[in-house]
């Protein structure tokens, strides 16, 4: 299988008509900084213009899919600069949800924050047995900003959506797969391949019909510029001006470090 050696914090493989891309910040539990950002939508756009991949798989190196944002990076960031960060961190979301292939997530350990919201802009989710959902901003004291707040809903329903969003508690395999959140359950060592193999399956069909399903199931994507971005732009620099926020952001940036 060629890795794409032009990418810094992520792997690109094509195997067959199956893209996989690795977030890879082990380290951090890969945890998405600016480039991260940038790099996942060049990725995107790499396998949709890639006549030859019909399938894209999202996954994660290390012990977890992605734990969100890396908060050493966007704790720093005020005004402008926080903005234009909640921007692109939208942006990447709905660059992965507006792709015209099947975007498969293969997910497991934490899927936190922004790396939830990004599972969520993805077309399935196929889960490891150790698998932990959660949506920790408003311990932090603050909201998810990109798209999960409208995506999660569609997904598992607005009660449990509240619930989860409001509590920032964990949510494992069987909880997922009883909501609606994961498609199917593989032990840790089978995910890959399982999820290879479906993903090598589904990029026989016809390109043409699954992009025309896509769009068909998901019409209306929520819209980084529209009125939903201007609100997640606001509320985010309202937070971020909370103290609250600011005691609780440095702990959240060392968990992502394993410290």
């Amino acid at each position: 299988m060629p890795i794409d050696t032009s990418f810094q914090y992520l792997r690109y493989e094509v195997e067959g008509r199956v893209a996989t891309i690795t977030l890879n910040r082990p380290e951090v539990l890969n945890a998405c900084n600016s480039a991260t950002h940038q790099e996942v939508q060049d990725a995107i756009e790499r396998a949709e213009l890639d006549e030859n991949v019909g399938v894209v798989i999202m996954t994660g190196a290390g012990r977890a899919f992605c734990s969100g944002s890396d908060l050493r990076e966007v704790g720093q960031f005020k005004g402008a600069e926080a903005r234009r960060y909640l921007k692109l961190d939208f942006a990447t979301k709905n660059r992965v949800a507006a792709c015209t292939k099947p975007v498969i997530a293969a997910l497991h350990g934490h899927v936190a924050g922004g790396g939830f919201e990004l599972a969520l802009a993805c077309d399935m989710r196929m889960v490891a047995e150790n698998v932990l959902f959660s949506l920790p901003e408003i311990v932090l004291g603050t909201i998810p900003g990109s798209g999960g707040l409208q995506r999660l809903p569609q997904v598992v329903g607005l009660g449990i959506a509240k619930e989860w969003a409001m509590t920032g508690r964990r949510i494992d395999a069987q909880e997922a797969y009883r909501t609606g959140l994961a498609n199917r359950i593989y032990p840790i060592d089978r995910l890959q391949a399982e999820v290879m193999a479906f993903a090598g399956s589904l990029a026989e069909r016809a390109p043409l019909s699954l992009a025309l399903a896509k769009v068909a199931l998901d019409p209306e994507p929520p819209a980084s510029d529209g009125i939903i971005g201007a609100y997640h732009m606001l509320a985010s620099q309202a937070c971020h001006d909370d103290p609250v926020y600011s005691q609780q952001a440095g702990g959240y940036a060392r968990k992502q470090k394993g410290t």
